[in-house]
């Protein structure tokens, strides 16, 4: 449980990072609003935002600038850490881990967002005036933006945490 709440605390607790995260956000919202009828530039820019996303999560769970993450040395020494890391915490704390993040940010949290969505939707709908699109679209269009608000972004933070991503010097 302390990786669970200290990967919400570490990601919430970064703005950038949030904010960055609402770049794939929006565009998969927007893409879902559209049946993925967009165009093939959204779908890279979502992938790049991603992988810019996991750089920076890298550089600031292991407190690195992000210079050193085009260092090899670097990523010798993170392999190293992750490595003792994980050989220390095989298999039974590795498994709970495990155990945690399919329950908690996998299970719960996509439940969660469901009934955010279940209970928001008619009520954004009127406010933002929306109504002409279709409910089902509308639907997954705020799914998709709250996963890739809280579940995608927290997902990298918590796996990284449990491969032993953490201050590197």
């Amino acid at each position: 449980m302390s990786t669970f709440t200290s990967t919400v605390i570490f990601f919430y607790g970064k703005l950038p990072l949030v904010l960055i995260s609402i770049i794939p956000s929006s565009l998969r919202s927007y893409q879902m609003l559209h049946h993925l009828d967009t165009p093939v530039w959204m779908e890279i820019f979502v992938g790049l935002t991603r992988v810019l996303l996991f750089m920076l999560i890298i550089a600031w769970l292991s407190k690195n600038n992000a210079k050193e993450l085009f260092r090899k040395e670097f990523w010798d020494r993170l392999g190293k850490v992750a490595s003792i890391e994980m050989k220390r915490n095989w298999p039974h704390i590795f498994l709970a881990q495990l155990i945690v993040f399919l329950i908690f940010l996998y299970g719960l949290m996509n439940l969660l967002i469901q009934l955010i969505v279940g209970l928001s939707l008619v009520p954004l709908t009127g406010l933002l005036d929306i109504q002409d699109y279709d409910q089902e679209s509308l639907r997954y269009s705020l799914v998709f933006f709250l996963k890739n608000m809280s579940v995608m972004p927290l997902s990298m933070v918590y796996i990284l945490k449990m491969c032993g991503v953490r201050e590197i010097r």
